[in-house]
């Protein structure tokens, strides 16, 4: 009677035992994996439209740089946005970039408007960022329906051409009426676009 010779089963055994903690590891490293991607941040997604409110543009020396405005004078610029549906955001939670000829310029819900002549009275919030509207200082969050300002805090006419002007804390850009922009207003939280578009300064 011959006995069972059992040499091979070890090296069965440990290859088994290898892919065991194989299988385990890979399973581990694509939890966590995907852990990691569930809590990746995304920017809210939204259809916004954009036009543009420029008033009365006057400068009583149009062969300088800047405003130099006559007595009395009042007007109301910057680009008014509409939530035409999807997802709800905070003015407080969004930059918002204009772009023309590879010229570009961000603005942020922290930079604080200047006192100016271009702006409505009611703007005593500090931000550059208005929710139309509005009956509390605190309503920032723009829902499909809700319209927002994106206002202007000067202008001024250098030579033939119309200008509009955003001095904020962090630089400045400007506005030549009459021509096309590219906006994108951005989540602060994801740095991720909520939307863009183009709009006619006009």
């Amino acid at each position: 009677m011959k006995g069972i010779k059992s040499e091979a089963v070890s090296p069965v055994v440990g290859v088994m035992l290898m892919l065991v903690v194989t299988i385990i590891i890979a399973a581990v490293v694509s939890a966590f994996a995907g852990g990691m991607a569930g809590e990746q941040q995304k920017a809210p997604q939204a259809s916004i439209s954009a036009k543009a409110v420029i008033g009365q543009i006057e400068d009583t020396d149009t062969s300088t740089w800047g405003p130099n405005y006559p007595a009395d004078f009042s007007a109301v610029h910057g680009i008014e946005f509409e939530h035409k549906g999807g997802e709800a955001f905070s003015l407080d939670e969004i930059k918002i970039q204009l772009e023309h000829s590879g010229v570009s310029m961000i603005v942020s819900s922290v930079d604080e408007l200047p006192d100016s002549t271009c702006l409505p009275a009611s703007t005593t919030d500090g931000g550059y960022f208005w929710k139309i509207g509005n009956t509390t200082l605190s309503d920032k969050t723009v829902s499909s329906g809700d319209k927002f300002m994106f206002y202007a805090d000067n202008c001024y006419i250098s030579g033939v051409t119309d200008y509009i002007l955003w001095t904020f804390d962090t630089g400045y850009g400007y506005g030549v009426v009459g021509d096309l922009y590219d906006y994108s207003i951005i989540d602060a939280n994801s740095g991720q676009k909520i939307s863009s578009g183009k709009v006619l300064l006009k």
